[in-house]
């Protein structure tokens, strides 16, 4: 090699080195300036109303964390589990040092009929309000075979059917009710579903498989068949259709089209 080209190389190699020394450095800088007591924060401001008179809530934070390293998803769970009856709409930082967020009251789904009282309960089964002994009005009533006891506010509420039961009413209400109207209770026992509307109409579904009789209820409706006026229940558990006329008619056995 001639000693231009070594000279070259030596040149270059104290570049890199110097390159390499020079980022770590700046990387050093960097992290310095993100640990920097300014952008510590100690505590997160919950507020619970849009009405500013209203004062936030404030949680200490354990340790304290730089605002860029704070895990904003942790902190959602942690506020979730705390106000099991709100809802954290939103938790976001506000430089150099502040962490909000925003909570809101649940919004009933429905009543849970248990025991001898009466639960308003949400879409995901979290209780939001102490028993009482008569109904909630203007609230679809959900009663379970299965559901025993009684509950806390704020208890989330596992049961496949009370869930199976909330995606029904979800269906429902996503489809405008059905034939335009809406449910008043929605009744869960020995596998199967019974939806009561306003109008007095009874629907009776599969309850492993309801979708499969809204489906077909949906059919029905969207041919406006006849048969429906004054119509008892409509027995969707079957492959064809049975509509029952009248106090004490027989059953229609409907064929699919």
């Amino acid at each position: 090699m001639s000693l231009k080209g070594s000279r070259r190389g030596a040149i270059l190699s104290v570049s890199l080195v110097s390159g390499a020394a020079l980022f770590l450095a700046f990387q050093g800088v960097v992290r310095a300036a993100l640990q920097a007591s300014v952008f510590r924060v100690d505590e997160v401001e919950a507020a619970f109303s849009l009405d500013p008179r209203i004062p936030a809530r404030r949680y200490r934070l354990t340790p304290p964390t730089s605002i860029f390293h704070l895990d904003l998803r942790a902190v959602h769970k942690v506020l979730q589990a705390r106000h099991p009856t709100m809802e954290v709409e939103e938790v976001r930082r506000l430089l150099p040092n502040r962490l909000q967020a925003r909570l809101v009251p649940r919004k009933p789904a429905a009543q849970l009929a248990a025991g001898s009282g009466y639960y308003l309960v949400s879409d995901e089964g979290v209780v939001l309000t102490s028993a009482r002994p008569v109904a909630w009005p203007h609230q679809v009533v959900v009663s379970l075979e299965v559901m025993k006891g009684t509950f806390r506010v704020g208890q989330a509420v596992r049961s496949p059917s009370l869930f199976q039961a909330m995606e029904v009413l979800g269906r429902v209400r996503a489809r405008g009710g059905l034939a335009g109207h809406g449910l008043n209770l929605l009744e869960v026992k020995a596998g199967q579903m019974n939806l009561f509307l306003d109008s007095g109409l009874e629907v009776r579904l599969n309850s492993r498989h309801p979708e499969i009789g809204l489906d077909r209820l949906a059919q029905l409706l969207e041919r406006q068949d006849p048969l429906l006026e004054g119509a008892r229940y409509v027995d969707l558990r079957f492959s064809d259709p049975v509509i029952a006329r009248g106090k004490g008619a027989g059953g229609l056995r409907v064929s699919r089209r």
